[in-house]
């Protein structure tokens, strides 16, 4: 589908650091900050001379790794239930694609895989976008779940929003790496395809655009395209490309 960008609106973007989220995947050894290009095959060998860390700095690297344990459980136990339900106790308790898919990031963060295998079957069983006859429509996550004016219990808005599948996928793919989990990876190439499908598109100059949720509410009759650069994921966007070479994620960098 060929659009003419004639008129960028820009969403007031969300507080999400990615940035943080980059550098924090790096040190984890989850995903190098490096691109392949820029490393070198001709880099020597260590030698017994190198130096090593300090007393001091492996008692401070102990000291952290065992502060963020114990806000990892303090948060597990506050805001994930036991059937993985993340809540969001200050929005009428509701539950959020978003809230899922920053669960499943720490999990795999802090390698808890039994957490993270729990919020990932809750979002699948729960938030996976549905026909009215009850039918899949797509691997993406609608947005929000919670208690409607009738007081039922279930989803409130069937659209989904691409920065909680980005992070979602993300989160997937380095599972996969990280526990050695080859269904996560599968799941992860099928939500890639749908991603691409219906959240970007190609706008003047066939320059590929990630639009926050589906076509149908962020592109206007008109040709105007609504962005939100707060969306945009260039490190999951190469994370992406690594694992499936059939789209261009590079593109949208």
């Amino acid at each position: 589908m060929m659009l003419r960008l004639t008129t960028l609106v820009i969403n007031p973007p969300v507080l999400v650091n990615r940035a943080a989220l980059a550098v924090l995947l790096a040190l984890t050894g989850c995903v190098s900050m490096t691109p392949k290009s820029e490393t070198s095959s001709n880099s020597p060998p260590p030698t017994e001379d190198a130096p090593v860390a300090s007393s001091s700095s492996l008692a401070k690297l102990q000291v952290n790794s065992e502060l963020l344990q114990q806000s990892w459980e303090v948060y597990r136990q506050q805001f994930i239930q036991a059937d993985g339900r993340v809540i969001d106790y200050e929005a009428s308790d509701r539950s959020t694609s978003e809230g899922q898919a920053y669960a499943m990031l720490r999990a795999v963060l802090i390698n808890d895989p039994a957490t993270f295998a729990t919020t990932l079957n809750w979002a699948e069983n729960n938030l996976r976008r549905r026909s009215a006859a009850g039918e899949p429509l797509d691997q993406l996550w609608a947005w929000k779940w919670g208690i409607d004016q009738a007081g039922n219990w279930g989803t409130i808005d069937e659209n989904f929003a691409s920065d909680a599948d980005i992070d979602c996928i993300t989160a997937l793919i380095l599972a996969s790496r990280r526990w050695g989990r080859p269904e996560y990876l599968d799941l992860a190439l099928k939500k890639l395809r749908d991603l691409w499908q219906f959240s970007t598109i190609e706008g003047q100059e066939g320059k590929n655009y990630l639009l926050p949720g589906p076509a149908s509410a962020f592109v206007l009759p008109e040709g105007k395209i609504y962005l939100n650069p707060s969306y945009f994921a260039p490190y999951a966007f190469r994370l992406f490309a690594q694992v499936d070479p059939d789209h261009d994620w590079l593109s949208l960098v």
